[in-house]
């Protein structure tokens, strides 16, 4: 008895401290400064001690759509717009106009967003001074608590949002009208879509906007997150300062919290459209939102769901090597609102084989639900994730847009920063405590019967083909009740990569570049090879390779066998390798080799980590010598060529597309062609493998760029061994130039699709171009004053587009040529007026060169911005070396 109490008394304490770990909290980041003024808002500032000089800023607000009266229904977004409306110390639009003389640019680093149940406001801005930064919050502020709501700009804001409704319309529009209400079923999600609808948009008035705006943005439902580069506390001063006196509005208004609405059974919504070009096979599953990670079994919960997903697309991977049943599939967990997760799942279907397909699909999903992964598949991961955690690169930069959405999460659920090396130590740790059959129940868990929607949705012409919902039903239970085996996959992976060392070449010669520290080697087999040192990653290189060539140095007969060569290729592994083989033996490791061949060159991209320098040559030199063609892979790939091409001529823009390519393109070129009968008869298996060897059976006249952290005389050895070893000799280098026309004018109009919009589609283009690095930031330049111009025209004077977009392009390679593109959406009875403006507005900045000063030197001081952050990383090397060697500038 007294052994018994014992033994119960050492389990009890046992127990007590087991719970007790796992209930044990999880600790902030001590970077992190964090606080909440008296008025309820609270801030989270983060420091950014790199040598990027600028600070990115969100907003946080704890409302959105879910928060609308039935009068308001959109107002939450068009609260959102009116931010850069005006404001009280900022009128009209001068925000942007202030902000883009600072070197924001509108769209990218000045945003924002609104969903069901938040509204967040963002703004990067450079901060090498504390004045900018002080504004910039000053602004945020305003937002906050001094919007205007101008009853003219509320006017104008009225036509854009109504376009930016239009631009969602269309086929996508009317599958999300179908989808949405199975999963937001008798929920106050499926009447509240945060665009609102077109009668309140167009009719509401002004108090109602406003009474939605005092009754919601109040600092206790506020939060503000700060990545910056300044002093943390100097920050928060601002900060107390700017938003410390802003009161609560009373009465307040109760934030409910909303949830979707759970049911027993499973809903099915079968949806063909005449302008759809896919089969889609989906369901989705209502869960609890995860639970937010505050303590260490919290983490290790998160830690269990990230891994099935993880495993869950490995699995799916390999299924689509091993069998064509289904183009796609997959299955996975997420958080989608704030108070729900999904279980999602589905496959993209074939014609003809819609049925199988989904009956293939469902009984491999029971099959995994079943029987889980096997110890092989978890301790693969488990491997890899540890490996890519120790060899992980040292990156001196902080991801501010990362930083960004983990605060987010730390305001909107009460999750913990973690620092990166508590977090990382934390992993290596839990991954050593999960189990197959750990993993299964919660997979398990996600998966249970009912509470799901499930949805099939195909092109109208193939309705004969289609499942009812009686027959989907019986294939669910078909699946549930088949015979199935657990998963095997022998894989057999061969020892080494390379069997036999190539016989060495040598670097010949060698040169310095002092101007940009950059070393020249002169290879035996007539390749050079570039070397920059850089440590903006330490331990990490980089490196590309690239030559003149592509499809039109070949003959035209193997035009679409060298489309498809790249990716058949990388899809069969190499050498004594399948391609599962090859992922296999990598498995955590960083070295990495994709070869490429485009239109006018062909290539490679490879990386890797210092400890993983060899592997990654080793690599290079076994895809670029022994190629190989899976036929199941060639096989699989050709069936989705074949369906892509079937389709495209399905999609309502084909039409329109083939003539704009038609009037812009070259008439001697082989793009854009790829048609069924093409495919079916061009694409040969035994076409592939010399194909790609007629690129690279020579490796004379490849440039190679290595950028990174490396040890010059090691690379020397790797570069000898692997990359002069490379073969030598003839390869066919005279390319067939294209012949683009100068065109008179020409309208191209195209009459398609169901949804009331217009497609507008402006071309400017002229083979009269000298294309050098002063062209080049010309061309930037003007893009960027038109992006301007074209918005403040079209967007806030107009009222007629959502956005516009913009490019200024040119090159040299294979032949002179230079293209301007205008696009955007709009109502079609506005659209010719529109194309007026337009040209309006190239009209005034070809003849006068004052109409564009502010916005000429807003460009050269966010060029100057953006060309400070990117100097210097591995990134902007590789691109920079590569262009100017590509082009022929050094």
């Amino acid at each position: 008895m007294d052994i018994l109490k014992k033994t119960i008394g050492i389990f009890s304490v046992l127990l007590v401290s087991f719970i007790q770990l796992k209930a044990q909290d999880l600790k902030q980041d001590p970077k992190l400064v964090r606080g909440k003024l008296k008025n309820g808002f609270q801030y989270f500032i983060y420091p950014n001690n790199t040598n990027n000089q600028q600070t990115a800023i969100q907003l946080f607000v704890n409302a959105g759509s879910l928060q609308e009266e039935d009068d308001q229904l959109g107002l939450a977004h068009f609260v959102e717009h009116m931010a850069f409306n005006g404001s009280k110390h900022y009128p009209k639009n001068e925000v942007i106009t202030y902000l883009e003389s600072l070197g924001v640019k509108f769209g990218a680093d000045l945003n924002a967003h609104t969903s069901y149940d938040e509204t967040v406001y963002k703004i990067t801005i450079d901060s090498k001074s504390k004045e900018n930064l002080e504004k910039a919050l000053d602004i945020v502020s305003d937002w906050a608590f001094n919007l205007s709501f101008d009853s003219l700009e509320i006017e104008k804001e009225r036509g854009i949002i109504i376009e930016e409704w239009r631009t969602k319309e269309g086929l996508s529009a009317r599958l999300s009208d179908q989808t949405l209400p199975l999963i937001f079923s008798h929920s106050r999600y499926g009447i509240r879509k945060p665009i609102g609808t077109l009668d309140i948009l167009r009719n509401f008035r002004r108090p109602t906007l406003v009474d939605f705006y005092q009754k919601w943005y109040r600092p206790n439902l506020m939060g503000l997150a700060v990545v910056t580069n300044q002093d943390p506390k100097a920050v928060e001063k601002m900060i107390k300062k700017l938003f410390g006196k802003a009161k609560n509005r009373k009465p307040e208004a109760k934030r409910i919290s909303y949830s979707l609405a759970n049911h027993t059974d499973t809903l099915f919504n079968i949806y063909t459209d005449k302008e759809a070009n896919s089969i889609d096979f989906s369901y989705i599953g209502i869960l609890p939102a995860s639970k937010a990670v505050k303590t260490e079994a919290d983490f290790f919960e998160n830690l269990k769901r990230s891994t099935v997903n993880a495993l869950l697309k490995k699995r799916f991977d390999r299924i689509a090597q091993l069998d064509d049943s289904y183009k796609s599939a997959s299955m996975s967990v997420s958080d989608l609102l704030l108070n729900n997760g999904l279980s999602v799942g589905g496959a993209t279907l074939y014609e003809g084989q819609i049925k199988s397909g989904i009956s293939k699909y469902l009984k491999e999903r029971e099959r995994i639900l079943r029987y889980g992964f096997t110890s092989s598949e978890l301790s693969d991961y488990r491997e890899q994730y540890k490996r890519q955690l120790q060899r992980a690169p040292e990156n001196k930069e902080l991801n501010a847009n990362m930083m960004l959405s983990q605060l987010k999460d730390v305001f909107f659920t009460g999750q913990i920063l973690m620092d990166k090396e508590a977090r990382n130590g934390q992993i290596l740790r839990d991954l050593d405590r999960l189990d197959s059959l750990n993993l299964l129940h919660h997979l398990q868990g996600y998966f249970k019967p009912g509470n799901t929607a499930v949805m099939l949705t195909a092109p109208e012409r193939l309705m004969a083909e289609v499942p009812n919902e009686s027959v989907l039903r019986q294939l669910f239970a078909e699946s549930a009740q088949a015979d199935l085996k657990k998963w095997t996959d022998h894989i057999e992976i061969p020892q080494q990569l390379l069997s036999d060392l190539p016989i060495s070449g040598k670097v010949i010669q060698k040169k310095l570049i002092n101007e940009v520290g950059v070393t020249e080697w002169q290879l035996s087999n007539g390749a050079r090879f570039f070397l920059k040192k850089n440590d903006s990653r330490k331990n990490h290189i980089q490196l590309t390779a690239f030559r003149k060539g592509g499809f039109i140095a070949m003959d035209s007969s193997d035009y679409v066998n060298a489309v498809y060569a790249k990716n058949i290729i990388g899809a069969s592994g190499a050498g004594a390798f399948t391609r599962a083989a090859l992922t296999k033996f990598l498995n955590g490791n960083s070295a990495s080799a994709t070869f490429m061949i485009a239109p006018n060159r062909e290539g490679l991209s490879a990386s890797a980590n210092q400890k993983d320098i060899k592997s990654m040559f080793e690599l290079i030199y076994l895809k670029w010598t022994q190629p190989r063609v899976d036929e199941k892979i060639f096989g699989s790939i050709k069936k989705q060529g074949l369906d892509a091409a079937r389709n495209k001529k399905f999609n309502v823009m084909d039409a329109y597309n083939q003539a704009i390519n038609k009037a812009i393109g070259a008439d001697d070129l082989d793009e854009n062609t790829l048609s069924v009968e093409r495919i079916e008869k061009d694409l040969q298996i035994d076409r592939i493998v010399p194909v790609f060897k007629e690129r690279f059976h020579s490796a004379k006249d490849f440039d190679f760029v290595l950028v990174g952290d490396f040890d010059i005389d090691s690379i020397q050895a790797f570069v000898e061994q692997y990359i002069a070893a490379l073969p030598t000799g003839y390869y066919r280098s005279e390319q067939r130039i294209p012949a683009y026309k100068q065109r008179q004018d020409q309208e191209i109009v195209q009459y398609a699709g169901q949804a009331e919009k217009a497609t507008v589609n402006l071309f400017y283009q002229t083979t009269s171009t000298h294309y050098d690095y002063p062209e080049i930031l010309k061309n930037e330049l003007l893009e960027n004053v038109l992006k301007v111009k074209l918005r403040k025209n079209l967007r806030e004077e107009q009222s007629g587009v959502y956005g516009v977009g913009v490019s200024v392009s040119a090159t040299s390679e294979p032949t002179d040529l230079m293209r301007t593109r205008i696009n955007f959406t709009c109502e079609p009875s506005r659209a010719e007026f529109l194309i007026g403006q337009v040209q309006i507005e190239l009209d005034k900045i070809i003849k006068d060169p004052s109409y564009f000063v502010e916005e000429l030197n807003n460009a050269k001081v966010q060029m100057h911005q953006v060309y400070d952050k990117q100097f210097g990383k591995d990134t902007f090397w590789s691109a920079e070396l590569r262009n100017h060697i590509y082009y022929g500038f050094v």
